[in-house]
């Protein structure tokens, strides 16, 4: 509750007023048995009201019983309006949290997970917010002031009417000790299942095309089956102790009715004595019963926040405050290694990038091109050393300056569900519809547009889906190209190429990293024979760095890749 709360604080109102009208509710609710009570006594004492009286108690036992149903309704709405307004804050601040978390990791653990963690485990939090907390006070301070009742009117009454609450409480605790042993492996399963799911659906294409329809459903079910299994054993163990909770916690005469008869019995109890507390019993009862039956939740509920803290509260890549993006946009990595948990990928990299010059990193695959690229664009923190552009670490700029310092165009390509337009404008949202024409002819794009059914406003689906490779490499360079970043890395913005679109692509880069300081991963060799300089990247490691015609002849690795550019560039298909 104390990390949940703080998300609550712009509701604190709707809370208060919730929780003050589900008490008069429970109050009003427990008022009708007092004047039952009244009523009954005065039968036994042989002073039986008049019809007036009957009648008046009548009425306000309905009374009573309709105000308890009409404030407990709109306790209830505040307390959804106060739920879902948490739940709404709570999703937008972790979807901003997100942008400052390691981005390396996020890809990492996929979309499935941080959809379960945003929509499924923040939806579940509903139930703590709207009925743990705010219906659960009320129906249990009111039983306890009425039990203290009890107990000032006789102590021995008092005591009997705890007889369900052990039972009931060691039922409750054994079932949340048992779930909360089991909630790991539970949710891992369940994250696990979200993943598989999305990938299931997001590959279909690729599945059928193969063939794979079988393969691919196998491991669909049996993700499917784990989490049907864990699922099961989780609440397997509940049932039991949730039924004992069920049926003896609202038994509140569960003692008072036969031990009372039997003190009744024999002069020990006076009749309106325990029927007074009988009467009370039944009226605890229920508040009880609905305070409590919300516990068996509490460590899911309990293991769900948990989760969202460690997820989303911790500490995300180290920020500064500098806002200034750099004029002289050269690149310097300073002794940087890098790891993946224990796995080293980096080791000791050390080069400067001239501001203006076009640096090429190659190397064997897994070498760390890559995460030299993705480490310059801020996805994790490095291990050791630093990275800096103008002079100055990029941990001391802010994390949207630096966005502003560098445009990536990857082999990766993600283009949103909306119109052409749009997608070119995601570099600059102020940017005019005559700006994104000018880049989309820069980026060799514009005749293309211009050829579809809705020209700049045709939606390109899902991943841009409705367009070829090529189209959408195009069109990302021109996002590129509107964002006017000083640095500029490329990540295999080549892999898309053809024959026919080669030169347009080609054409496109070069508009793009005309007068910018370029950093580019390439396995075509021969596009980068002019690059100012050449890292040759081994196992994580800077084996060497230099121009094409040197590299050539002092390094044998460089030797090896140039001549396998060189065979790919001739295979040929036998017939």
């Amino acid at each position: 509750m104390k990390n949940l709360m703080k998300y609550t604080l712009a509701y604190k109102k709707e809370l208060f007023l919730a929780i003050l009208f589900i008490l008069f509710s429970v109050i009003a609710g427990i008022l009708p048995y007092f004047i039952a009570n009244k009523l009954i006594v005065a039968f036994i004492n042989k002073s039986a009201p008049g019809t007036i009286q009957i009648i008046f108690a009548g009425f306000l036992i309905a009374l009573f019983l309709i105000l308890k149903s009409v404030l407990n309704a709109v306790g209830i709405t505040l307390s959804h309006k106060a739920a879902y307004g948490t739940l709404y804050e709570m999703r937008r601040k972790f979807s901003e949290k997100m942008v400052s978390m390691p981005l390396g990791d996020v890809i990492d653990e996929g979309t499935g997970f941080y959809k379960k963690k945003i929509i499924d485990d923040v939806g579940s939090l509903e139930v703590m917010i709207a009925h743990i907390f705010v219906e659960g006070v009320p129906n249990i301070i009111i039983p306890l002031i009425v039990l203290i009742i009890i107990f000032l009117n006789d102590w021995r009454m008092g005591l009997l009417s705890l007889g369900s609450l052990p039972i009931s409480l060691f039922a409750m605790s054994s079932m949340m000790k048992t779930g909360m042993e089991k909630l790991p492996k539970y949710y891992e399963a369940q994250s696990k299942l979200n993943n598989t799911i999305i990938e299931y659906i997001s590959g279909m294409d690729v599945v059928k095309i193969f063939g794979q329809t079988t393969a691919s459903y196998e491991r669909y079910a049996g993700d499917v089956k784990n989490y049907e299994e864990y699922a099961y054993k989780w609440t397997a163990n509940a049932w039991l102790p949730m039924s004992v909770v069920g049926v003896v916690l609202p038994c509140t005469i569960i003692l008072t009715l036969p031990v009372g008869l039997l003190m009744y019995m024999n002069g020990n109890l006076p009749l309106d004595t325990w029927l007074f507390t009988l009467l009370l019993n039944l009226a605890i009862g229920i508040p009880f019963n609905k305070a409590l039956m919300f516990l068996p939740t509490i460590p899911n509920l309990s293991y769900a926040v948990s989760e969202l803290v460690e997820s989303f509260e911790g500490a995300g890549i180290q920020t500064g405050g500098d806002n200034a993006v750099p004029v002289k946009a050269d690149v310097r990595f300073e002794h940087v290694s890098f790891a993946y948990g224990e796995i080293d990928v980096l080791k000791d990299i050390s080069f400067t990038a001239n501001e203006r010059s076009l640096t090429a990193i190659v190397g064997p695959s897994g070498s760390g091109k890559s995460t030299m690229a993705k480490l310059l664009l801020h996805f994790w923190d490095v291990k050791d050393g630093s990275i800096k552009i103008g002079g100055k670490d990029i941990r001391d700029y802010r994390a949207d300056t630096l966005m502003d310092a560098v445009s990536f165009v990857s082999q990766d390509i993600f283009l949103f569900d909306d119109s052409i337009m749009e997608n070119i404008r995601v570099g600059k949202p102020e940017a005019s519809d005559e700006e994104v024409y000018e880049v989309a002819k820069a980026a060799a794009c514009h005749e293309f547009v211009l050829s579809l059914p809705d020209g700049y406003q045709t939606r390109v689906g899902t991943g841009g889906g409705k367009l070829s490779g090529g189209e959408k490499q195009r069109i990302t360079i021109a996002r590129a190209m509107l964002k006017d970043s000083p640095v500029v890395v490329l990540d295999e913005a080549m892999c898309y190429i053809d024959a026919e679109n080669e030169d347009l692509i080609q054409v496109a880069i070069n508009n793009l990293i005309l007068g910018k300081t370029v950093i580019i991963i390439a396995h075509r060799l021969a596009g980068i024979v002019g690059a100012d300089q050449i890292l040759v990247m081994d196992k994580g490691e800077l084996i060497a760095q230099g121009k094409h015609t040197e590299l050539i002849q002092d390094c044998a690795l460089y030797q090896a890749l140039w001549a396998a550019s060189g065979e790919r560039a001739n295979w040929a298909l036998e017939v």
